[in-house]
């Protein structure tokens, strides 16, 4: 990459994108993206998440700003820079006659891979994500884990050094899931990848950075750890042991504090929300603390996490409430 003075994989600037001069997709994001990062595209649906993707991969042309890939703008005529990225969309869809071999052969072809690379490439892709068994049989017939497992080999077909991929994990099952979030990790060692998801604990797993997105605004840029630390745990499920009579009782004097936002108890499940002041420890002791008093035994404690949508929601409100453009000033991001 000798032609990329910064050495930065990804660079954008104020890049914005209004669809039929109305939508405003995207409102002046800027970001960059070194090697080696593994970033997870957050926010809720409609947040420009897919608009930011697509215009990184130059499928559309920014209305203002721009995008440059190792070095070089993107646009939708830079086939040499596309040639260096692997893409997954959302819910990939594949010709439903040809198999993998065949569909592998013909993606490796448009790349002008000759014989000699691609049939060893393709026969170790197909072994890479666990399709050989299946490998001469039509596409129509494969599940959601397949299918996808297809998508991964496909999107490495041109050994790309950038990887895009948009809900990896979508639609699919534990073990399928499970799988591709492996799959990630192992790559994650010698690729930049782009990961957007709604689940943050897939993002958890497998990203170092994040950014968020609400409402075409870019509202977090940095290391998932500060994320974490803004979005502190406060929902906590308790499964409890005892007396219905003493759980009902513990429950109430629980009620009674301050600590919390919401307290509910289901058979002998036990729910509590933290209000925003409240320290996490000092209130579950005074929990525990309760639940011994009246000879209640504590099973297992475990902290609930947000869904995204309503983590980033949360977020999104707490910055409106400080002042929204303060988010996207570039002081804030590079505190």
């Amino acid at each position: 990459m000798a032609e990329n003075a910064s050495g930065l994989v990804i660079e954008t600037f104020k890049l914005t994108k209004i669809y039929q001069n109305r939508q405003i997709a995207l409102n002046d994001l800027t970001l960059s993206i070194e090697p080696g990062c593994v970033l997870g595209l957050l926010g809720p649906n409609g947040a420009g998440k897919t608009t930011f993707l697509r215009l990184v991969l130059g499928l559309h042309r920014p209305t203002a700003g721009w995008v440059k890939v190792f070095g070089k703008t993107m646009t939708p005529n830079a086939a040499d820079l596309r040639r260096r990225v692997g893409y997954i969309p959302t819910n990939p869809q594949f010709p439903h006659g040809m198999t993998p071999i065949t569909y592998l052969d013909y993606m490796a072809r448009l790349f002008g891979l000759p014989a000699d690379v691609r049939k060893p490439r393709l026969a170790s892709l197909i072994r890479a994500v666990d399709l050989l068994g299946v490998s001469g049989e039509p596409i129509r017939g494969f599940s959601n884990g397949m299918t996808s497992r297809l998508a991964v080999a496909a999107s490495l077909i041109n050994e790309p050094d950038l990887l895009i991929w948009d809900e990896p994990t979508h639609g699919l099952d534990v073990e399928a899931r499970r799988s591709m979030l492996e799959l990630i990790k192992t790559l994650s060692r010698e690729k930049t990848l782009i990961v957007s998801s709604h689940n943050l604990s897939d993002i958890d797993e497998v990203c170092n950075h994040a950014a968020v997105l609400s409402r075409g605004q870019l509202i977090y840029n940095g290391t998932l750890q500060d994320l974490k630390g803004r979005m502190r745990r406060n929902h906590y499920e308790l499964e409890l042991e005892g007396e219905q009579k003493a759980i009902g009782k513990a429950t109430q004097a629980i009620k009674s504090s301050a600590d919390f936002k919401s307290v509910t108890v289901r058979q002998r499940r036990l729910e509590l929300r933290l209000a925003d002041e409240a320290n996490n420890a000092s209130a579950l002791a005074t929990v525990f603390m309760t639940l011994a008093d009246n000879k209640v035994t504590l099973v297992s404690v475990r902290s609930v996490g947000q869904q995204t949508e309503q983590a980033f929601l949360d977020l999104v409100e707490k910055e409106e409430s400080r002042g929204f453009a303060r988010a996207y000033q570039q002081t804030e991001e590079a505190a």
